[in-house]
């Protein structure tokens, strides 16, 4: 049964706003969209990954946004929608620097990782112009009957009976709208009230050093970031370097530079457009400078740095002004309740590391699309499973990210730990691809990135424990241990290895391996017989 018509106000234009206002139009419930600026307009967030695709498949299926389905893989991108900016992501690409030195690296790999994330081209991943994404899903929203209201800056929440009432501010005149339920979909400062000694301190957020459930406290990054044209390709540049046996092509991918001051990601669109931006690490005695540095005087202290970098940018020139974020950590205290909700990136944000945002956003679109096209009970009920999912993940993702951050500056150690990394997502982006939904609520009830995934959670806590250990005691020791680290993260992520990581015989370097899949359907509770007619599902559901 369809649930009573009410009016959700959705502020936030950005492409998880949008498509949860077009799931919930296409429901038959009124939504406004609220967006401060006008499209087109700047954003990044901008690498996507397979459990995004997969999801992006789901919604648009479900709420019948055939669009959506044509974002979801590259080529489906080219053929069905070739005037939205995008750029082929066929993995990730990790190299490690030392300042002052030109990048070296051998045919032993010492200095660099390549994990694929598609076979091909014609199921890879997208990195999004955001520009043009959002702009495209935010015409598809008006042409399907969603209100968009731009340029209009909100100023006060006030809770009225069971409902809102929302005092705006629209290119300099007064505006109220009256809502049943708010969605903070901004990704930034908050609007709902946040004043402590009220009933709403729920809307607070966490203080910076703040851990997440798990104790674990989040890395403490800035960010300095652009779009550039110009930009020469760093396999070009690296004349000391080896980049033999690629499984894809080496810059098609999400790039990190591993940094001593942090790290830096590169990304490249069709169009010679490259995003860029330096994730600098607050504790480096350095920080301090480059955060409240001009960016553009910053970026190119940080350039100055790292001789193959810098002459990869040498010829390079932004085509927007240089923005710096001083911290770009940020944590709520609670992600939804009676008549409101935040969608992920509102609650929370770690650090661009490892490419979460984008399908972590999707899936919280899913979960809550799902909760409001009901009402009463259930709503309530499915309200908090959405807000404790949440938590769960914000703290997961944590968990993940922080010893990336801490074992950068040794890649031995680094390689090892992005195997769990790469194990959690493989695994369950083979089961969502391969296997039935594991409840009447389909994948929604599914922990992003294993973050309720029993197996996975032991291995993750193991690995980072005797990493730690093996880490300190090799650095005690003076010896090199190298390979290793690797066999050790081999034994303990053995029940979700899909993918053959942390394979010595690999040299840092993992294709997609079918084959392999193949002969370890047992994983994924399948016989043999039922992942062979399964697997074409690999390439998208039809």
């Amino acid at each position: 049964m369809r649930s009573k018509v009410t009016t959700i106000v959705i502020v936030g234009s950005g492409f998880a706003g949008t498509i949860l206002a077009r799931a919930l139009n296409a429901r038959g419930q009124r939504v406004v969209l609220i967006e401060r600026h006008t499209h087109p307009r700047f954003a990044i967030g901008e690498s996507s990954t397979p459990l995004a695709s997969i999801c992006l498949e789901r919604i648009a299926i479900e709420y019948d946004l055939p669009d959506l389905f044509a974002l979801a893989t590259y080529d489906r991108w080219n053929r069905e929608l070739p005037g939205v900016g995008h750029g082929l992501k066929r993995g990730f690409s990790f190299y490690q620097h030392r300042p002052n030195h030109a990048f070296a690296n051998s045919h032993r790999n010492e200095a660099r990782l390549l994990v694929s994330a598609s076979p091909d081209n014609e199921i890879a991943d997208s990195h999004w112009l955001r520009s043009d994404v959002d702009q495209h899903l935010v015409r598809q929203a008006t042409s399907e009957g969603v209100e968009f209201i731009d340029n209009c800056e909100v100023e006060r929440a006030e809770r009225r009976g069971n409902g809102w009432v929302l005092q705006m501010n629209r290119s300099g005149r007064p505006l109220q709208l009256d809502a049943d339920f708010v969605v903070d979909a901004t990704g930034g400062v908050p609007f709902l009230p946040a004043d402590a000694k009220s009933e709403f301190n729920e809307f607070t957020i966490r203080p910076a050093d703040s851990p997440g459930g798990k104790g674990v406290a989040p890395p403490d990054t800035g960010l300095i970031f652009g779009h550039f044209q110009g930009v020469k390709s760093f396999s070009d540049v690296a004349d000391e370097a080896s980049f033999l046996n690629p499984p894809y092509p080496e810059e098609r991918a999400a790039v990190h530079h591993l940094l001593e001051e942090g790290w830096m990601y590169v990304l490249s669109f069709d169009n010679d457009l490259v995003s860029a931006g330096f994730v600098i690490d607050r504790t480096h005695s350095d920080s301090h400078h480059f955060l409240n540095a001009p960016p553009d005087e910053a970026w190119q202290a940080l350039l100055s740095r790292y001789p193959t970098i810098e002459r990869q940018f040498a010829a390079s020139e932004p085509t927007r002004k240089l923005t710096s974020v001083p911290r770009i950590q940020r944590r709520r205290v609670s992600g939804a309740g009676s008549g409101w909700a935040l969608l992920p990136h509102t609650f929370s944000f770690v650090s661009p590391m490892f490419s979460t945002g984008i399908a972590w956003s999707l899936i919280g679109v899913e979960r809550l699309a799902g909760a409001l096209s009901n009402d009463g009970n259930r709503r309530l009920w499915q309200l908090n499973e959405y807000d404790q999912m949440l938590q769960i993940e914000a703290d997961h993702i944590t968990s993940l990210v922080t010893p990336a951050y801490q074992f950068r500056q040794d890649f031995d150690a680094f390689v090892a730990w992005t195997q769990v990394y790469f194990a959690a997502a493989s695994y369950h982006e083979v089961w969502q691809r391969l296997s039935d939904p594991p409840s009447e609520d389909g994948w929604r009830s599914v922990g992003f990135l294993g973050a309720c995934d029993p197996i996975l959670q032991r291995a993750k806590m193991e690995a980072a424990d005797q990493l730690k250990t093996a880490y300190m005691d090799r650095d005690i020791k003076k010896t090199t241990r190298g390979l290793d680290f690797e066999n050790l993260v081999g034994q303990l992520i053995t029940d979700r290895n899909l993918a053959g990581l942390a394979n010595p015989a690999r040299n840092r370097m993992y294709p997609v391996d079918l084959p392999l899949l193949l002969r370890h359907g047992d994983m994924l509770g399948l016989s043999d017989e039922e992942l062979r007619v399964r697997l074409p599902r690999i390439r998208g559901l039809s």
